[in-house]
C-alpha cells in the first residue's frame, strides 16, 4: 500500500494504472477525470484488469459489501473511491 494518503499520490497511482491498460501502439491515452469509465476506452475486461492492478498497487479493494464498481461512473469518482478506501485502511491501523 502507498505509505502516504496524499491525494496527489493516489491520483497519480490511479492514473498511471489507467494509462497502463489504455496505452495503444503510439503510447497515447485520451481521457479526462470527468469521462465515464466505460467510455474512457475502458471496456469491461480492461476495467477488471485495471481493478486488479490498482489493488496490487494500492493495497486496498474498495469494492466490497458497501460499494460496487457499478456505483462509480467517472475516472474522477474512481480516484475518490480509492482515496476513501486508503484513508479508511489507514485509520484502522
Amino acid at each position: 500500500m502507498l505509505n502516504t494518503t496524499r491525494t496527489s499520490d493516489i491520483r497519480a497511482a490511479v492514473q498511471r494504472e489507467i494509462d497502463s491498460v489504455l496505452l495503444d501502439e503510439e503510447g497515447g491515452t485520451g481521457y479526462s477525470l470527468d469521462d465515464p469509465l466505460l467510455t474512457a476506452s475502458l471496456n469491461s475486461l480492461l476495467l477488471a484488469q485495471l481493478l486488479l492492478q490498482l489493488e496490487a498497487e494500492l493495497g486496498v479493494d474498495p469494492f466490497g459489501e458497501d460499494r460496487s464498481i457499478t456505483d462509480v461512473r467517472t475516472v474522477g469518482e474512481l480516484i475518490d473511491v480509492y482515496e476513501e478506501a486508503i484513508r479508511a485502511a489507514s485509520a484502522e491501523v
